[in-house]
């Protein structure tokens, strides 16, 4: 079961890739291209309609989230992400 970031402390992430983006550069995320997992990974994934920010809480979630499928993805490391997922 995936967890993903809408909003960070009080603001909401907005549902586009370009807003998801804009906030979680705004929190001081650093963008990345991980390659093995890490604590507080982030992919942006773009799906077309919307997006999803979804924190990569293990290994299994960073592998499925590392899957080509063509979709356009972002990653990055949020301090504390886990505070923010649902």
């Amino acid at each position: 079961m995936g967890k993903y970031i809408n909003q960070i402390e009080e603001i909401e992430m907005g549902s586009s890739y370009e807003n998801k983006i804009g906030v979680l550069l705004a929190f001081k995320a650093k963008r990345v291209n991980p390659i093995e997992y890490e604590p507080n990974l982030v992919c942006v994934v773009d799906n077309g309609h919307f997006a999803a920010a979804a924190y990569a809480y293990n290994d299994s979630e960073f592998k499925s989230f590392m899957e080509f499928d063509g979709r356009p993805k972002s990653w990055f490391i949020l301090p504390n992400a886990s505070k923010y997922a649902k």
